[in-house]
Parts: structure tokens; C-alpha cells; sequence
């Protein structure tokens, strides 16, 4: 049956509704979005409150185009020389908790309770080890006071990517239907770096080529929306030609984010300016908006009655939450026993997990691989079981809230006055330079949702040198992290302003009640 118009734009405009219904209370009660998304996606179904044949049609229109979203946002979040000089923890630590909770889930789920080899991998590969920042922007200032914030948005970034390489090769063996055995192995092995080298050539070539375009047409209106047709049709035209996609789109958003980097002897022409990457970050928040909602709403939308009455599946649910607990304390107390306990248990309980899961479990429902009805439910449980335990951790390891439920933070006279007096003795375009580089790394730093929200507060340009306070509170955080990171190298103009900035946000931030 056709697909009516009218019905179409009544499914996205309340999914889009219910999104930003979910996106305030995490704002302002510090409800996580991730438990109302799927909760209402729940709720819809059982009060038949939209068509179900309408809501299933968007899932492979969609799935695709958040997966190329998902992945480019992930290279564009990754600065190589950050990873190598601070990432190692983070690192180290994410691969301790992924290897063990998608291992022992595997043998648990085969041998115990009989699925077979591929269906585990593919439950493994969903929640095994995934972390979300989804809890962060409401508990950030007492996090980032303990030093843990880049650490754990970077561990956030590189767990999703695995978890997404990880899955991508499951699912081209299910789909070439490779047994797992040795032969099986090889087969999706000599596959699978096929499609890695395809994917990673052309992804280096192409980001290079639209670097290249950034210096002519950079600054045109909407090149921004272009950017993000370019990666899409990147991500088509590789996979036609037997490269990976995923490899690509990732590729790209590297190249754009870490080209300033590499050597100008290279001759590899300028990188991208910060004023660019940080529109396209902007507006890929935007999409990230709607996408993310819509698969954490179809995760519960998928959810029959008869499913979740079934005491089974909580037995399996909690099954996992037991492997991901379990192995996430290992792998911290492992990797991080240098740091304070209450710094470890925080670690420990930031385990909330998001758009990730609900992607890669709405794809085999989309792909009709066989066993998704069983993973579904508990990759839905598991986010709703995770989310739980982080928002509890949050708030028992990091402090009462300090303020960041308030929408923005209010200007503060003294303190601006104080600004203004420091701005009038700056080289402006100096000043400029050093407030884009803050605000690029406190974007890298954001989730995805806060990300649009991050905006540097600026000397006005009208003679009176004013500036104004106006600093969205969830945002907050990760500026005076990316103030503390950069301020040693500014200088000393452009330090002491940066200091007081910073003194202003934390002094507002910690006189605010929750």
C-alpha cells in the first residue's frame, strides 16, 4: 500500500516533537533523553497512537543515511595527535571492556542458552561495550573538574567505532553466508580488508579533494549542507565499487579534522578552515537531532507487549547488564588504578549507552537478519538498564548538580566589566583566532546534542567593548575545559582573558542551586 503524504509528515513531525520534548527534560531535570525516547516510542505502539507500517517504511530509508551521519561524525570528532599524546587510558580502557564483554556475552549466549555463533556476535557487537556522553551535559562541571571529561568523550568516540567496524564485518559475512569456521574466517578476513583499503583510499582521496574545494568555495552560504551530500555520495559511490563506506565517510571526516596537523611540506594544501568545521559541526548536530531520536523511538516502537511480558528476556537483559558491569569495573580498576576511587567508580558507572546500539539493532530488523527479534528487546533493556546506572553514578560519584539545569547562565556585571577592560588592550583579530580554537575544541569535546549549543562568548564590535555572558549551561563545561587545555599557549593578552572567562563560568556555574 502506498505511503499517503499526509501520513508521512504526521509520523515525522510527532517523532521530531517527542524529540525535543526529551531533549528538555534532560536540559532541565536531567532526565535522560535516551530512557523518554524509547519509553515513548513504547507507549506509541501500545496506544496505537501512530501506524506501524508507516513508522517501519522510514527505518531503511533512514538507517543507511544515520549510519555514513554516525561515522563521519566520528572521524570529525578524532584529532590523531590529542589520541596519541592523551588518549591512551581511554583507549586501553575501551578496548579492555569491549574484548571482555563481547567474549564472555558470546560464550555466555551460545553455550549457555543455545544461540548460534553469528546471532551472539551480533548481540556482542550491539551492547558490548558501548558508552554514551548522553548523561554528561547535565553532570559535566563537576566531571570536568575531576579531569575525566575529554577522557570519557573520547573513549565514547573511538567504543562507537569499533562497535560499528565490528558489526559492518559481521554483518557482510551473514549476508555472504560465511560459516565462522576457519574457512568462513578467511573469506570475510581477505573481504573485509578489500573493502578496508577501497574504502581508506578513496576516503583519503576524496577528503583531500573537498579540502581542496573548502579553499575556493569554503565560505559560500550552505557549503556546510554540501559537505554533507559530498560524505553521503562518498559513502554510496565507494560501496558500489566494492569499497566500504563506513571506512570512507570515517576516512573523510579524519582528513578534515587532522589535515593542519600533517606537515606543509607534504604539500597537501591548507586544512580546513576552524569557521567551516565548526559550521559542519553545527550542522550535523542538527541532523544527529532527529536521527538519534527516531532510532531510540523505533527501538521502543519495535517492542510488541509480548515481548517485554516475557520474563525471559529481562533474564537475558540482566544477563548482559551483569557481563557489561562486571567487565567495565575490570577494565577500569586495570587501566586506571592510578587514579582516586571516587574518580574510578565515576568511570565505572559512565556506562550509559545510546544511538549506537539502537542503530545497529534497528539494522538487522531493517536487514531481516534472523535472531533481531530476540536482540532487539535486549539491546532496548540493556540501554534503559545502562542509562539507569550512569545517571545514578553521575550523581553519587560527581557531587550534587551544580546549576546546569538552567538553560543559559545569566550576565554577570562585574565580571564583564572586568572583560571588557581586559578586551580594549587586544589585537581582535588575534583574540579571534584563540576564541575560534576554544570553541573548535570544546565542539570536539561536546556530545553531539551540545555540540550547536557552543559558543564562545565574543567582544561586541561596537566600540563600548562589551561582552556579554550568554553561555549555554550544558555547554559550560566543555569550554572551561577547552580553556584550561589551551591558555598555557595564548599569549599573555589573550590569557588573561581566557582566565577570566573561565573564573566567570565556573564562579556562575557553582552559585547555582540544582
Amino acid at each position: 500500500m502506498a505511503l499517503s503524504p499526509e501520513t508521512f509528515l504526521l509520523v515525522l513531525s510527532s517523532i521530531i516533537f517527542i524529540g525535543f520534548v526529551g531533549n528538555l527534560l534532560l536540559n532541565k531535570k536531567g532526565i535522560p533523553q535516551t530512557l523518554f525516547l524509547i519509553a515513548a516510542g513504547i507507549a506509541t505502539r501500545w496506544f496505537a497512537v501512530l501506524p506501524t507500517s508507516t513508522v517501519n517504511a522510514m527505518l531503511p530509508l533512514l538507517s543507511q543515511v544515520t549510519l555514513a551521519m554516525v561515522v563521519f561524525d566520528i572521524g570529525m570528532s578524532l584529532k590523531v595527535r590529542e589520541v596519541m599524546s592523551e588518549g591512551k587510558s581511554a583507549i586501553a580502557r575501551s578496548s579492555v571492556y569491549m574484548v571482555l564483554a563481547i567474549l564472555v556475552t558470546t560464550f555466555l549466549f551460545t553455550a549457555v542458552l543455545h544461540w548460534s555463533l553469528y546471532q551472539a556476535l551480533f548481540l556482542g557487537s550491539i551492547v558490548g561495550g558501548e558508552i554514551s556522553m548522553i548523561i554528561v551535559p547535565y553532570m559535566g562541571q563537576r566531571i570536568s573538574q575531576q579531569g575525566l571529561m575529554s577522557n570519557l568523550s573520547l573513549e565514547s568516540v573511538y567504543d562507537s567505532l569499533i562497535l560499528i567496524i565490528l558489526f559492518t564485518v559481521l554483518l557482510n559475512g551473514y549476508n555472504q553466508n560465511a560459516p565462522l569456521d576457519l574457512s568462513g574466517l578467511s573469506l570475510i578476513s581477505s573481504s573485509f580488508f578489500q573493502q578496508l583499503s577501497i574504502g581508506l583510499v578513496g576516503g583519503v582521496i576524496l577528503g583531500l579533494a573537498w579540502v581542496r574545494v573548502t579553499k575556493a568555495v569554503g565560505q559560500s552560504d550552505f557549503f556546510y549542507v554540501a559537505t554533507v551530500g559530498y560524505v553521503l555520495l562518498a559513502y554510496v559511490l565507494v560501496g558500489d565499487v566494492g569499497g566500504s563506506g563506513v571506512i570512507t565517510v570515517l576516512a573523510i571526516g579524519l582528513v578534515m579534522k587532522n589535515l593542519a596537523d600533517l606537515p606543509a611540506s607534504l604539500g597537501l594544501g591548507v586544512a580546513m578552515p576552524a569557521v567551516s568545521l565548526n559550521y559542519i559541526s553545527a550542522f550535523q548536530t542538527e541532523i544527529s537531532f532527529f536521527l538519534r531520536t527516531f532510532f531510540l523511538f523505533f527501538l521502543g516502537f519495535s517492542l510488541p507487549i509480548g515481548v517485554l511480558a516475557s520474563p525471559q528476556v529481562y533474564l537475558e537483559s540482566l544477563a548482559v547488564m551483569g557481563i557489561l558491569v562486571a567487565t567495565r569495573v575490570l577494565s577500569t580498576e586495570a587501566v586506571d588504578w592510578k587514579k582516586s576511587a571516587k574518580a574510578r567508580r565515576l568511570i565505572e558507572t559512565m556506562m550509559a549507552q545510546g544511538l549506537t546500539p539502537a542503530l545497529l539493532a534497528t539494522t538487522l530488523v531493517a536487514d531481516s537478519v534472523s535472531g533481531s527479534s530476540q536482540i532487539l528487546p535486549i539491546a532496548a533493556l540493556v540501554i534503559i538498564g545502562t542509562n539507569v546506572v550512569a545517571a545514578g553514578g553521575a550523581r553519587l560519584f560527581s557531587g550534587p548538580s551544580e546549576g546546569l539545569d538552567l538553560s543559559s547562565l545569566a550576565t554577570i556585571g562585574p565580571l564583564v566589566k572586568e572583560l571588557s577592560g581586559l578586551v580594549d588592550g587586544l589585537d581582535q583579530n588575534q583574540l579571534e583566532r584563540w576564541v575560534e580554537k576554544v570553541e573548535g575544541d570544546a565542539k570536539d569535546a561536546a556530545p553531539p546534542e551540545v555540540k550547536g549549543r557552543v559558543s564562545v562568548p565574543r567582544p561586541s564590535r561596537d566600540g563600548e567593548r562589551r561582552v556579554e555572558l550568554k553561555v549555554s549551561a550544558s555547554a559550560a563545561p566543555f569550554i572551561i575545559e577547552a580553556i584550561k587545555k589551551n591558555k598555557d599557549s595564548m599569549p599573555q593578552g589573550a590569557r588573561s582573558y581566557f582566565e577570566t572567562l573561565e573564573e566567570a563560568l565556573a564562579k556562575e556555574l557553582g552559585s547555582r542551586g540544582p
